[in-house]
């Protein structure tokens, strides 16, 4: 009798650790490894690091994820797939990175998702870096340089997998030396993204778009990511202060239960954003 009330008990637990799901975007800054010897970005690009500097910094961040019980990460500014392959190992075992090498061969930048989730098998897209562009018959096209979708299995029963989520991630142009051509070109991007979000969502049960958008929640371009699907934003308590992030998770059909902004120190010049999220 004892013995059935523990695997009861486990039973219970676990079911309800299965039910929440831990979030994170993390922009690191120009993570170049030193270790493939080769130093991406024809034009913009601040070398290789050194192999002490790369491996702390490594370790760093293996050490946020595993304060805050992380599960889903999104990384931008990172060089290549070493780099995304790199964390997933300090990360542990279970870990995987989901890596598909951008366009931008300017700065040589590049994004990843990496996860411990199960996925869905041959998921892993780049979505074709379709192209957007504003309202109107003959206004120009911005593509996307780096983007990356995943879809995973949010869990199952009697070994039957259910309920999958699309988890993508993007990089927008950058808001240094911001102007009016800047902004209307992250707009074309978010109306690129949301053709993105159009191939997902009819075939998963939840959506997650996150990384640097490089604009604030009151932005056009973060109004035009969340209006078609009903986009949450991971957001603190009082919604109007940190009005100023640029880096975003947004969500559909989760409830949102903790929010933090993590300061990664010297290693970054943005913020973690961190979500718990319950299905």
């Amino acid at each position: 009798m004892y013995a059935y009330l523990l695997l009861f008990c486990f039973s219970l637990i676990s079911s309800v650790g299965a039910s929440e799901l831990n979030v994170m975007t993390i922009n690191t800054e120009w993570l170049w490894t030193p270790h493939d010897h080769l130093v991406d970005g024809r034009r913009y690009n601040k070398g290789d690091m050194s192999a002490k500097a790369y491996n702390e910094e490594i370790r760093f961040y293996s050490a946020v994820i595993k304060k805050q019980s992380v599960n889903l990460l999104a990384v931008s500014e990172i060089e290549n797939e070493v780099v995304a392959n790199d964390l997933a190992k300090a990360f542990g075992p279970e870990w995987k990175a989901y890596f598909k090498q951008g366009r931008d061969t300017a700065t040589g930048q590049d994004v990843a998702i990496i996860s411990k989730l199960d996925p869905v098998i041959g998921s892993l897209t780049d979505f074709g870096f379709p192209s957007g562009q504003l309202p109107g018959l003959f206004d120009k096209k911005k593509r996307l340089s780096k983007v990356v979708g995943v879809q995973f299995w949010l869990s199952s029963h009697n070994g039957i997998k259910k309920n999958k989520v699309g988890v993508i991630t993007a990089h927008f142009l950058s808001k240094r030396k911001d102007n009016l051509k800047k902004s209307k070109n992250r707009q074309r991007q978010a109306y690129a993204l949301v053709k993105v979000m159009d191939e997902f969502v009819k075939d998963v049960d939840h959506l997650i778009v996150l990384g640097d958008f490089n604009d604030f929640i009151d932005s056009k371009t973060l109004s035009t990511l969340m209006t078609k699907y009903a986009l949450q934003s991971a957001a603190p308590p009082v919604n109007n202060s940190h009005s100023w992030r640029i880096d975003h998770i947004l969500f559909r059909q989760f409830k949102q239960k903790e929010f933090k902004i993590i300061d990664l120190m010297k290693y970054s010049d943005h913020d973690a954003i961190f979500v718990s999220l319950k299905h």
